[in-house]
């Protein structure tokens, strides 16, 4: 692919016509649809070109000549230049608005369809929820200061912030500390990225690091742990070099209402927003309608997330998940709930999968599937196969969705209910849950 060449410059006047799928203000010119990042619709703006082919252009607005009725102020002092957010000037309730439209087009649009019933939009809290982050790091020579930040829009620098709105307390309100700490290091300059985990008992940062630590630096990141009250982990090459700086953690969230508490290595994937994630759980719960006579399966099953809530109330579940070291966790978080019931499977999920123990000969009436951004219709096309008559469907891609919708309806199901969940909020990221029964 070739590199994106900057345009001349060029800056317009644009009425704003209409909000994109990626939350950016539409507007045509000369023949031409422009994309304006930071613009809404109603708005008339004046904008940079920072993109352009023959049938569009990219730009970001540099000043709002009329304001929309419903443009707020954002938040952080950085929005617009940080890639880590898109839509603070749009309120939590606009923009879980504007998701549920875009969700609302992608069923009309590629599946023909709209459910029977929507769901009321669910929500919790739109700053300070996001748990699980990576954040560049860069020593500026030039200014002798370390940056650890999201990087900045359509760059690779780092953003220079000093604080984060939407990352959790207990690091976006300390990354200057953590920026001057990683300052002290010999290695400061072979610092690129930090990972983070944040638990609901503690907060673990992954130190990528190209060059060994010496004793000293090893020593000043564990006074900053000190000072903050997190883990330092250290990666030194790939996954598997993933270390404890000092004593390994234990990190942990909750179902409380289900009475579960479930385990997680720093390195493994959860959902970013836990108070979400409890709402999303107990909405899965009462769209499957369990009863103790059901056989589930969950399938992108991850650590559990939603298969040991499921276990509490079904006869019988089973997991599948294609990371082996996810279904092991999975399998002693099981154990250590005392749940009896649930079975965990690895499998690629998007390869041949009918010779499986777990599908060969098996029936479940019930099933729940939680993919990545690029769907499930492998999977899709064998729910009729295993006796699938009702279907929960969670997801973070809207047109996936939509397209897995279409073959849904082909193979007998009709879509009974969907709606979105903020679970990222200040982007435009969507995730949605749909119902679907035979």
């Amino acid at each position: 692919m070739g590199r994106r060449r900057k345009p001349k410059a060029k800056s317009y006047e644009l009425n704003i016509e209409s909000l994109s799928h990626e939350g950016r203000g539409i507007a045509h010119l000369d023949e031409k649809v422009i994309f304006v990042s930071g613009a809404l619709p109603g708005e008339t703006v004046i904008a940079d070109r920072s993109f352009s082919r023959a049938k569009f252009e990219e730009a970001d607005v540099k000043e709002v000549l009329k304001s929309a009725d419903n443009r707020i102020t954002p938040k952080c002092e950085v929005f617009g230049l940080c890639g880590g957010c898109s839509f603070q000037h749009l309120s939590s309730e606009d923009q879980i608005s504007a998701k549920g439209e875009w969700l609302k087009d992608a069923f009309l649009g590629q599946a023909k369809v709209a459910p029977k019933h929507w769901l009321a939009p669910l929500q919790v809290q739109s700053w300070g929820y996001r748990r699980k982050a990576r954040l560049g790091v860069r020593y500026v020579a030039k200014k002798e200061k370390v940056l650890v930040g999201f990087r900045e829009k359509k760059s690779g620098f780092i953003t220079n912030m000093s604080r984060c709105e939407v990352l959790h307390p207990s690091l976006g309100d300390n990354l200057e500390v953590l920026a001057q700490a990683i300052e002290k290091l010999s290695i400061k300059s072979q610092v690129p990225q930090l990972e983070v985990a944040v638990a609901e008992n503690n907060t673990v940062l992954i130190l990528r690091h190209l060059e060994p630590l010496t004793e000293q630096d090893e020593q000043i990141l564990l006074d900053c742990a000190n000072e903050l009250k997190v883990s330092f982990y250290t990666q030194s090459g790939g996954a598997d070099t993933v270390k404890p700086l000092d004593q390994p953690t234990v990190l942990t969230y909750s179902h409380p209402d289900h009475d579960i508490v479930m385990e997680f290595l720093p390195t493994d994937f959860t959902q970013v927003n836990f108070k979400l994630n409890q709402k999303m759980i107990n909405l899965a719960l009462d769209m499957l309608d369990l009863n103790d006579e059901d056989k589930v399966i969950d399938l992108f099953c991850g650590l559990g997330n939603f298969t040991l809530p499921i276990a509490k109330y079904a006869k019988q579940v089973v997991g599948v998940e294609g990371d082996l070291g996810l279904i092991e966790r999975a399998k002693y978080n099981a154990e250590k709930n005392q749940i009896i019931n649930a079975d965990f499977y690895k499998a690629d999920l998007f390869k041949e999968v009918e010779g499986f123990e777990w599908f060969r000969g098996k029936t479940y009436n019930k099933a729940l599937i939680d993919p990545a951004r690029s769907g499930a219709i492998e999977i899709v096309e064998l729910l009729p196969k295993l006796g699938v008559e009702r279907l929960v469907y969670v997801s973070c891609n809207p047109a996936t969705l939509a397209r897995d919708t279409a073959r849904l309806i082909e193979l007998g199901y009709q879509l009974d209910t969907a709606g979105v969940m903020d679970m990222f909020p200040q982007t435009a990221h969507v995730e949605s849950i749909a119902l679907f029964t035979k």
